[in-house]
């Protein structure tokens, strides 16, 4: 039986940019939060610790790794606290033309965009299931949806998450599962260079006349993986100013 009625989350990338901004709304929202991300990166969300003291844990998580993955998640269940909310906002980008992306580059996307969300999904929903439900939120990519060039991979394989999440929102749904995906354009703290041709082509596309701060896009995922979201499930909300509607 849980002992506190406070919510449990999980932000895999939780160090990064998006996974930052999404692991500190939650916190602000009231929520427990474990951070996962990889080792070398716990000291980028130190300051969360000092801010919301016995409110967060890091716990280190290659997503690339299975066994990483199903050791982080070990971990969180042996809080014995259950887990109310899960957000995927980890990933990795290896640009290039179709023709030139190297066998081993394609194989890390894969590895981490695809394959270890998809485990770090299923673990989260092993500690859902049988208990009150729970929320997923996939953080992909406008990529998914539309994309430009050089992109092809990375919007493969965001285009798969979006097909996954749409896919686990019918199988999750009678388990009380909520299952959606957010779709960010450029972002201010992305993986981007600010300086980019793709960079360059989006901003000037977008009717607000700017990339998104992170901020803006934690605010979408925060809702969905809230207690707030009762009936939201299967979509894609798309934070790109406009820019995909507008290209």
């Amino acid at each position: 039986m849980r002992k506190t009625a406070m919510r449990i989350t999980a932000v895999l990338g939780g160090a990064g940019g998006i996974g930052l901004a999404v692991a500190e709304a939650l916190l602000e929202a009231g929520d427990f939060v474990f951070v996962l991300d990889l080792e070398k990166a716990e000291e980028r969300v130190a300051h969360l610790f000092e801010r919301w003291p016995g409110r967060c844990c890091f716990v280190a998580c290659d997503m690339g790794d299975a066994e990483g993955i199903s050791r982080a998640f070990a971990r969180i269940g042996a809080h014995g606290e259950g887990l109310d909310a899960c957000i995927n906002a980890a990933g990795v980008i290896r640009r290039g033309k179709f023709v030139d992306v190297s066998p081993d580059e394609l194989g890390e996307m894969l590895a981490v965009n695809v394959n270890g969300a998809y485990q770090a999904l299923q673990a989260a929903t092993r500690l859902m299931i049988g208990g009150h439900g729970g929320r997923l939120v996939v953080v992909a990519s406008a990529h998914g949806l539309r994309t430009t060039a050089e992109r092809t991979a990375y919007a493969m394989c965001k285009g798969a998450m979006l097909a996954l999440a749409r896919a686990l929102a019918v199988e999750l749904g009678p388990h009380g599962i909520l299952v959606n995906a957010v779709a960010p354009g450029p972002v201010s703290a992305g993986m981007q260079d600010a300086a980019s041709e793709s960079r360059r082509r989006w901003q000037a596309a977008t009717p607000l006349g700017r990339v998104a701060e992170a901020s803006e896009v934690a605010r979408a995922v925060t809702f969905l993986a809230s207690a707030d979201n009762t009936f939201i499930t299967g979509e894609t909300v798309v934070v790109d100013g406009g820019a995909s509607v507008a290209m």
